[in-house]
Formats: structure tokens, sequence, C-alpha cells
């Protein structure tokens, strides 16, 4: 799946993956994996469902978190969601790499 996805071939990539799934369904790296190739491949609203399943399941999952807030406020043009999912990766992680990118962000969408 790691492969196809680099050599941007997502349907081998998502087949790859669907099948990883199949055999370890808990992988979090595997699904988070999934999610990042669904998005790519041009279906959000499916990578979308593939996050939140991680949010559930685990709560402090910060990458998640993150790859939910990009997909609300760019792809799905949601930013009452993204904001809930930026303040979530701010109060798991205020130190995130891209905690200055969510500050602005914020700033410049008020709820």
């Amino acid at each position: 799946g790691v492969l196809a996805y680099r050599l941007r071939n997502f349907p081998q990539s998502l087949a790859a993956y669907e099948m990883a799934l199949a055999i370890q369904p808990d992988s979090i790296d595997t699904r988070y994996n999934f999610a990042l190739a669904l998005k790519a491949a041009g279906y959000p609203v499916d990578a979308v469902n593939e996050l939140e399943k991680i949010t559930a399941e685990n709560p402090g999952e910060v990458r998640a978190e993150l790859a939910l807030g990009n997909l609300y406020a760019q792809q799905l043009r949601d930013p009452a969601q993204a904001r809930e999912h930026y303040l979530k990766v701010l109060q798991l992680d205020p130190r995130n790499p891209q905690a200055t990118d969510i500050h602005y962000w914020l700033l410049q969408n008020p709820s």
C-alpha cells in the first residue's frame, strides 16, 4: 500500500490497504494510511469516515485529528468541523509542528 501510494498508483494502494485492514482491522497506522490514500485518490468523505474510526477508538490520535481538520478546511469547506478538529490538535499537542498554522487558520476563520 505504501509503495503504491508513493508511486501514485491509488487503485493499487487502496486495494492493498483494504486487504491489510481485512487481516488486521485494529491497525491504526494502516487505517491512517488508507485514509491518506483515499484523500489522494479523491475520496475525501471516505477518508473522513476512516479517520473518524481512528479518533473514536483512539481519542488521543493527533495525526488523525490534524488530517480531519485539513480535510474539513480544504476539501470539504466545512470550517465548523475543521475548527473542532484543529482545536483538538492544539489541546492534545500544543507544540505540534502545525500549531502556528492552525492558530493562524483559527484567527482567519472565527466561529
